[in-house]
């Protein structure tokens, strides 16, 4: 009879490991026993153990057990064990095979369901791990130890909730310090703003214009031990040091927008950065957005995030403490301090008073559209950087340069940056002309951080002091070489996210009513692009295009057009029978490239491309019959609000952009299909229109919907899609489907005003500048529907 323990015994020197010896037990008569041990190794995992035939069949484990209904993670199949090792916990010396600290997770007996040579299902009775999983290899076959482990029935944790896919940060706003009771304090960080979640074996880090950033920081993905089997989302600052310990931007430089693994790797042994952490979203199943800050603060101590690389910032909680540490943060040459409220909630993209930066000096963020020839040490190098802020019309205003603040290194990178931009013409077109002689010229794509003293009457920096480049935060349009193409409009190359576009007719007036060309439609996609992409990603979008304008012919394109870049992502979504390519908006680039295809309206899927059949909101799109008008809607909302808010919903309103009122339920949560979203709005819709059957109508009939109010419940279809927010609409003057608060929609309401809810392009990007994101916590709210 083979030996199930050889290959254990042949791994290991018993002098030198306490693990047990390897005897093999007797079958016992009783429930056969389990163990799960953590296992602190090369790489964290863990270690399913099963009794078997007098050993332990083992199952090393890179991300934990799954716990949610029906969902796989990757199990290797390892050399058997003896049975003394169930209680195994203790130090494996260096040297050893495994080793490393071996930590009890849990453990106790199980029930076998099926025991065959490439399947297994149990079922675990343990104190902290109990229901039925099924392990099944994947591999080819003898020797091949690749296997899943399935989790069976219920989740493991009936009340969790799934992890949002992406979250937007919350932005403070700038302004003094202020003081007094239910204040905290913190030191602002001069880094890269990140999102990080954390699961067992796996982490993510995204930047505030959502680019997903983790390989540059591999350093970081490597203390997702600190957490262990926790699932968590955080919010921090990547931040790198000088050799006195303080944040030095700069130094960052060098790891932003590298793409060379082996350049990563060196750089992060040689100089890793610390993600410093300041709160937390999410952990283990639950949202922790509407607990109070002073609440996940705690939660977050709690965690015990602390090592070379992942630290947690200090708060201060104390009536005078603000200015003490204001002062101490100059003092020690850092860049500020943030005061967040006590009790106020995380608000994902919107920007908050309840969070309040105060900073030692004003910085800008601008572009660098040439250099200056250095001279003495610096001859034939650069001597100062040229920088531009972007103007009306895409034009590039002259800002001043900076020519100190650099070190060696920075400017051997900006050099090899900025070599292969050359260009023969300058690229600034508006303000004070810049100096000419000895520059070079370079197309505008690079954006930096300056700190400066203050600006002159002209708008030019004064003292300007480099700081570094920033690709955390979304590059500005720019539009350059405009020149004329064959007398019908203007044509220039569009300059963003790193991308070079051909935009064309930029003359061209798409709504005639209001006087707007292509060109504001360009500048107003790629201005609004870091919050809108947002709610695109992911989704599949129905273009609808208007080539000749609002007055002219229109088409809905479900298609992807053949002609895209090859950068523009796709998914192939299915429709009954029928499979259609659809576009994904991913980025900045691509909403750019569709305003440049006249696709003035975007109808996103209410669902994600990848769980198409799986909604994630529910829908009521309320239409003002004349002489009705949003005014009406805002009263029919209103009372929707308040019926969903009765049954524990959270309801989230918007403008259409043209005549009415769009409300959004988010569910975000797993196992919706459309019938039931589009059960229970035609439900919710039934009940309102006989409630008041003089405001509101549930059908289509037109007949029935004169001076009334539409409460369009078929939007939650499958087939359907539903107008993006901050999409521009086709209406003869100029409409944008807006996030509005409900302060805003009473406001309406009371005034009897429609104005008070039309919003220009120009309105909706000072709206997001100064509150951010009105709909952020569309995608981050979870919610489920009753019954």
């Amino acid at each position: 009879m083979p030996d199930p323990l050889r290959e254990y015994r042949e791994k290991r020197d018993f002098d030198a490991t306490p693990e047990p010896p390897a005897r093999r037990g007797r079958a016992r008569v009783k429930a056969p026993r389990f163990v799960v041990q953590e296992h602190d190794a090369s790489r964290l995992h863990w270690d399913l153990r099963l009794e078997h035939d007098g050993a332990l069949a083992s199952w090393a484990l890179p991300r934990f057990m799954p716990g949610e209904s029906g969902s796989n993670l990757v199990a290797i199949r390892t050399e058997d064990h003896p049975t003394s090792y169930l209680d195994f916990h203790g130090e494996i010396p260096a040297g050893s095979y495994g080793a490393g600290t071996m930590r009890m997770y849990d453990g106790g007996t199980y029930e076998l369901l099926k025991w065959e040579p490439r399947k297994v299902e149990v079922e675990l009775h343990g104190e902290r791990l109990h229901g039925r999983w099924a392990l099944f290899a994947v591999g080819d076959g003898e020797g091949d130890d690749r296997w899943m482990i399935h989790r069976m029935g219920e989740p493991l944790d009936p009340a969790a909730e799934p992890m949002p896919d992406a979250l937007a940060p919350m932005l403070a706003t700038a302004g003094t310090l202020p003081q007094g009771d239910g204040w905290a304090y913190e030191i602002k960080w001069d880094g890269i703003r990140a999102l990080c979640a954390s699961e067992p074996g796996r982490l993510r880090l995204w930047s505030r214009s959502g680019a997903d950033i983790t390989k540059r920081y591999p350093e970081l993905a490597r203390s997702t031990r600190r957490l262990r089997e926790h699932r968590a989302i955080l919010d921090g600052e990547i931040v790198a040091t000088d050799d006195q310990g303080r944040p030095d931007f700069q130094a960052l430089q060098r790891r932003m927008q590298l793409g060379d693994e082996r350049r990563i790797d060196k750089l992060a042994k040689a100089a890793p950065v610390t993600y410093v952490i300041f709160d937390v979203l999410w952990l283990d199943g639950a949202s922790l957005l509407d607990r109070p800050y002073r609440e996940r603060r705690e939660i977050l101590a709690g965690l015990k995030l602390g090592d070379e690389r992942w630290q947690t910032t200090q708060t201060l909680i104390e009536d005078t403490g603000g200015p003490e540490l204001l002062d101490a943060a100059r003092r020690l040459g850092l860049e500020g301090v943030i005061a967040k409220r006590l009790d106020s909630r995380y608000a994902p993209g919107r920007r908050s008073r309840d969070w309040v930066k105060v900073k030692h000096q004003q910085t800008a963020e601008l572009l660098v559209g040439g250099w200056l020839q250095g001279q003495g040490a610096r001859a034939k190098r650069i001597g100062a950087l040229l920088l531009g802020e972007p103007g009306p019309g895409g034009s590039l205003r002259y800002a001043g340069r900076v020519g100190s603040g650099f070190s060696q290194a920075t400017l051997d990178d900006l050099q090899a940056r900025l070599a292969p931009l050359a260009r023969d013409a300058s690229p600034f077109t508006a303000g004070e002309s810049p100096p000419t002689r000895g520059v070079h010229w370079v197309q505008p794509r690079l954006l930096a951080q300056v700190a400066f003293l203050e600006r002159s009457q002209r708008g030019l920096l004064r003292h300007p002091v480099w700081l570094g480049l920033r690709d955390d935060v979304a590059v500005p349009l720019v539009l350059e070489d405009e020149r004329p193409v064959r007398g019908s409009g203007r044509t220039a190359t569009a300059l963003v996210d790193g991308r070079s576009l051909r935009v064309t007719n930029l003359d061209k007036v798409l709504y005639p009513g209001a006087g707007v060309t292509k060109r504001t439609v360009i500048e107003y996609y790629a201005g609004i692009a870091p919050v809108m992409t947002a709610h695109l990603r992911g989704r599949a979008v129905t273009l609808k295009r208007y080539p000749d304008g609002v007055d002219g012919e229109a088409f809905y394109e479900k298609r992807a057009p053949a002609h895209r870049p090859d950068w523009v992502q796709t998914a192939d979504v299915a429709y009954g029978a029928k499979t259609v390519q659809q576009v994904l908006v991913q980025d900045a680039a691509t909403l750019v490239w569709l305003a440049q295809l006249a696709a003035l309206e975007l109808h996103p899927s209410l669902a994600h491309a990848e769980t198409a059949e799986r909604p994630d909101v529910v829908v009521f799109d309320l239409d003002p019959g004349p002489p009705a008008t949003i005014v009406q809607c805002c009263e029919v909302g209103l009372l929707l609000r308040d019926m969903l808010a009765g049954i524990g919903l959270c309801t989230f309103a918007k403008t259409s952009g043209s005549k009415g009122l769009q409300l959004y339920v988010p569910l975000n949560v797993p196992g919706v299909a459309f019938d039931d979203t589009k059960a229970f709005s035609s439900t919710v819709a039934g009940v309102l229109s006989q409630a008041r059957p003089e405001l509101i109508v549930d059908r289509q009939s037109k007949a029935l919907r004169k001076g009334k109010v539409l409460i369009d419940w078929l939007q939650n279809d499958r087939s359907k899609s539903t107008v993006a927010v901050y999409s521009l609409r086709a209406r003869e003057q100029l409409g944008v489907s807006t996030p509005v608060a409900w302060e805003e929609v009473e406001a309406c309401a009371a005034a009897g005003d429609a104005a008070l809810l039309a919003f220009s392009p120009g309105d909706v990007l000072g709206r997001v500048d100064e509150h951010g994101d009105l709909f952020g916590d569309v995608l981050a709210l979870r919610q489920k529907l009753p019954g």
